[in-house]
Formats: C-alpha cells, sequence, structure tokens
C-alpha cells in the first residue's frame, strides 16, 4: 500500500514534467504539482484559439496522455493505481488480521457499544459481572481480526474495474482519495459479503469454549432481567424506566471492522503520498521512476 502516495504524486509530476524540469523543481509538493497543472490547463485553454477544434477543451484524461512522452501509457498509469490500491488492501488484511491488532490498538479497538454504558455499569456490580463484559468485548475484537483476513478479495473487484477516469480522479484528488474510492465502490458490498463472515464468527467457540454471541447474550440477559425487576420499583416511584438491551452485534461488529479497515488503508496512502520511491512494483518503479 505504500505506492498509493507514490502513484498518485509521480502521476501529476508525469503531466507537468516539462513544467518542472524547466523550473529544476523535480521534489515539488503534490499541492504545487496540483496548483501548476491548473495553470498550464488554463494556459493550453487560452492558446485553445489555435489549435484543431479536437484539441481545444482539455480534459484530466487528454493531460494524463502526455506522460506517454515520458516511458509510460495511461494503461501504465492505471495499472500502477492498481497495483498500489491492492497492495494496500493486503496490508490491511495482513496486519489487522494478527492477534491483538485490534485489540491492543487504541485505534481499531472495538468497544461496547455506547448504548452499553448502563448495562456495563450494572452487569459490573453481579458475581463475575466484569469477567464477562471483558470476555466480549475480546471475543469482538477477535472476530474483526479473523475476518479481516478475508478482505482481499472483496476489495479485487473494485480494483479490477478502475478506468482511466478513476485513476484521473484519484491522482488529481485530496490526499486520501484513493481510499474513498475503494470505500464508495465496495462498502455496500462489503457489509453485505462482510457481516456473514463476522456473524460466523461471533458463532464460533472462542476463549472459555464460549462464542462471541453467547457470551453477549449472556451478557444483555442478565442486564434486562435487572432491569425488569428494578423498573417494577421505579414504575411505583414514576422514575424513568430501564430500557432492554436490543443491538444487532453482528452489525455493530461489521461497522467497526470496516471503520478500522478503511483507516488503515488511508494510512497506507498516506504513507504512499509521503514516500512514494519505497514502492518495489515494476509497473511503480516504470511509471514513476523518472521522479528521481
Amino acid at each position: 500500500m505504500k505506492y498509493f502516495r507514490f502513484f498518485s504524486a509521480m502521476l501529476i509530476f508525469s503531466i507537468m514534467c516539462v513544467s518542472l524540469f524547466a523550473t529544476g523543481a523535480q521534489d515539488t509538493s503534490l499541492k504545487e504539482i496540483k496548483r501548476k497543472l491548473e495553470t498550464e490547463s488554463s494556459s493550453e485553454s487560452s492558446d485553445a484559439k489555435t489549435e484543431p477544434a479536437k484539441n481545444t477543451v482539455p480534459t484530466s484524461t487528454n493531460v494524463l496522455q502526455t506522460s506517454t512522452r515520458y516511458g509510460f501509457s495511461n494503461d501504465d498509469a492505471v495499472q500502477a493505481l492498481k497495483a498500489a490500491l491492492s497492495e494496500g488492501a493486503k496490508i490491511a488484511s495482513v496486519q489487522l488480521s494478527k492477534e491483538d491488532a485490534y485489540y491492543k490498538n487504541p485505534l481499531y479497538y472495538i468497544d461496547l457499544p455506547e448504548e452499553t454504558e448502563k448495562l456495563i455499569a450494572t452487569v459490573s456490580k453481579l458475581p463475575n459481572g466484569k469477567k464477562n463484559i471483558e470476555n466480549v468485548i475480546l471475543r469482538l475484537n477477535r472476530t474483526a481480526e479473523a475476518a479481516a483476513a478475508e478482505i482481499i478479495p472483496i476489495f479485487a473487484e473494485a480494483i479490477t474495474g478502475m478506468t482511466v477516469g478513476d485513476g484521473v480522479a484519484i491522482v488529481t484528488g485530496k490526499d486520501n482519495a484513493a481510499t474513498e474510492y475503494l470505500k464508495r465502490k465496495t462498502y455496500d458490498q462489503l457489509v453485505s459479503l462482510y457481516k456473514p463472515k463476522i456473524a460466523a464468527s461471533l458463532d464460533q467457540k472462542l476463549v472459555g469454549n464460549m462464542s462471541a454471541n453467547e457470551a453477549w447474550e449472556k451478557l444483555i440477559t442478565t442486564y434486562n432481567k435487572a432491569g425488569s425487576s428494578a423498573n417494577k420499583v421505579t414504575s411505583i416511584f414514576g422514575k424513568e424506566a430501564i430500557k432492554e438491551i436490543d443491538i444487532d452485534l453482528a452489525e455493530y461488529a461489521t461497522k467497526k471492522a470496516l471503520d478500522a479497515v478503511f483507516l488503515k488503508i488511508a494510512d497506507e496512502e498516506a504513507e504512499i503520498r509521503d514516500n512514494p520511491l519505497e514502492y518495489s512494483s515494476e509497473i511503480i518503479r516504470k511509471v514513476f521512476g523518472s521522479r528521481k
């Protein structure tokens, strides 16, 4: 994944290569390159009166075609971006599927839903209450770690289907444009394909021969029973009743797990944009080798 940023900087760099070589600014930042690209596009529009009609309106795709002057084609550029996206998904999958990748990392740690604040306070006072709560949290994170190993095939279709237009939009977009592209193209599919995996993982026997769903059901049943008894008392005094907990744990865990996946991919994209030359892919070397 360390190639998103590299690819982005280099592809725009190729577009502005003539201008950059003239000024000797080979290490110009991505923002500076984009600014110069806009300036060049405006200049080309001003000169359009003397050019053939088919060239009077410069587009991002037409501008991208200038990359052929420097040894790579539009297809090379898009293939390089696809390679970077694939690498990013692979890195996210490999790293997030390691034991404790979620559980011991504050950035990805999956806690119980905010709605369970009263549940936690109530159950914590009961015998083994804190232990049961921690068991559920541990299983949520272990489930996310197990499911992370399955994300690569899901991203593959969106990456394979990327067009030149998509590539240009990503290259000329904001720092997390590639991550946003993947999220936009895959999120609904990820939920529909990922949630059953989460649900299945939640049913698997884990630590203590108990699944996350079993631990969760035990937890909310204890809480709801306690709440039911308390409500009999509160109703006499006209106090607010304790609401029962009814949360789809698989849906909740799926959302939290995917939040972490895209956060990780965004981190990798940021690294690629900052350190593009670390990409080892042959196609990336071909496309971006002229930078240095």
